[in-house]
């Protein structure tokens, strides 16, 4: 019982991470709402310079990862979650219920009324990947 209760527990806080979106928020402001908002994750490790800058969190139980990949400034590119195929269900009812769905394991987040950000889902051989970037026009 105590094995379901905390799958539950983990299923939910995987889809709260869905529904905050921080693409374009600078990385202090991402670690500051990541420490109080998600304390289910914890803080990995930071790689900032160069060609891949990012930060990465990892939830305790190792079955998610959260990357928010960064430009030369500091804020959110794009974000990937990383998820084992578990949570996969889970996760597309979230993004059918959140966000307008197009197709092929695409989503369409509208923020004040018109189209802001594309939410993808990729498959991999272990595990499946939300990511979530600002449309590029």
């Amino acid at each position: 019982m105590k094995k379901i209760i905390v799958l539950l527990l983990i299923v939910v806080s995987g889809i709260n991470v869905l529904g905050q979106n921080y693409v374009g928020t600078h990385k202090l402001e991402i670690k500051k709402q990541m420490s109080e908002n998600h304390k289910d994750y914890y803080f990995a490790k930071e790689v900032f310079g160069g060609k891949n800058s990012f930060i990465k969190y990892e939830d305790f139980d190792g079955y998610r990862t959260l990357l928010f990949v960064l430009d030369d400034n500091g804020f959110c590119k794009y974000s990937q979650l990383m998820c084992d195929y578990s949570f996969l269900k889970q996760t597309i009812d979230s993004l059918n219920k959140n966000y307008e769905y197009k197709k092929e394991l695409t989503w369409h987040d509208y923020q004040t009324g018109k189209f802001n950000f594309v939410i993808q889902i990729k498959k991999e051989e272990w595990y499946f990947s939300v990511i979530t970037k600002k449309l590029e026009k």
